[in-house]
């Protein structure tokens, strides 16, 4: 039997009495948020602040370091890096967060992703990777069997991907705190990089990519030319995520004199 449009108002009914205090409670936390968040002026002197200028040149830094590294391996040749830098006012959720993120006055965040290609078997390049010291890797999970090591990803093409008990591994890829290495094998390719959405007269959303004028689908599209080059994608983040927060400011003290 099926409900009627008249059996089911006294329920929607309830529903909006229910959920009217927590709307309202919403909409309050918004705007009193917004008469604290730091005007668009405000926010570009945040941004480019000496700390958070300083604190931006290390993390640049930093994923720079592990791409000229991972490209100084023998037989791993560097396509493309692309980083994303933007600092943002936090959400209205932020208040209910106990991470300094969540209840951050500003954040900013450097989304970076760099991609590489090898022309010979991926067994022979794993173990020159693991000697260079590229990054350490560790086990993604605290499990006997994780992945996340060069190891485990050399056993895993020993093995076809499966235990001697049949169970599917781990996927073989390399990861650390700071960074995640990934590779393109039967029935897993790499994503082609995202293409920037443009950003105009935002000097707190900054996109740059290496090399400047590339042409990123078509950089991949000639690494896998006759299926003779594998591609690498290595994202580069912070604690197992795809991004590092690299500076934070936070509320406290900042309120009173954040419009200006």
């Amino acid at each position: 039997m099926r409900a009627t449009r008249e059996d089911t108002r006294p329920v929607e009914g309830f529903l909006q009495l229910l959920l009217y205090p927590l709307i309202k409670l919403f909409d309050a936390v918004q705007s009193g948020m917004r008469g604290h968040w730091p005007t668009e002026r405000r926010m570009r002197a945040l941004a480019f602040s000496p700390r958070a200028r300083a604190a931006r040149a290390a993390e640049r830094e930093r994923i720079q370091g592990l791409v000229d590294a991972l490209g100084a391996v023998e037989g791993v040749e560097h396509l493309l890096t692309q980083v994303s830098d933007h600092c943002v006012r936090p959400s209205a959720l932020g208040l209910f967060r106990t991470t300094s993120d969540g209840r951050a006055l500003m954040v900013c965040r450097m989304y970076a992703r760099a991609y590489f290609v090898i022309r010979e078997d991926i067994t022979a390049v794993l173990p020159r990777i693991a000697a260079a010291d590229v990054a350490e890797w560790s086990p993604s999970a605290q499990r006997p069997s994780a992945g996340g090591t060069v190891e485990h990803a050399l056993r895993w093409y020993r093995e076809g991907g499966r235990t001697p008990e049949g169970w599917a591994m781990d996927s073989p890829e390399l990861f650390s705190r700071g960074a995640r290495l990934h590779w393109e094998r039967p029935g897993v390719s790499i994503h082609d990089p995202v293409r920037p959405f443009s950003v105009v007269d935002d000097p707190c959303h900054v996109l740059e990519r290496t090399p400047p004028d590339a042409d990123p689908a078509q950089l991949l599209r000639e690494a896998r030319a006759e299926g003779k080059g594998v591609v690498l994608e290595l994202v580069l983040g912070a604690d197992g995520r795809d991004h590092a927060t690299y500076h934070v400011v936070p509320r406290g003290g900042f309120a009173g004199r954040g419009r200006r």
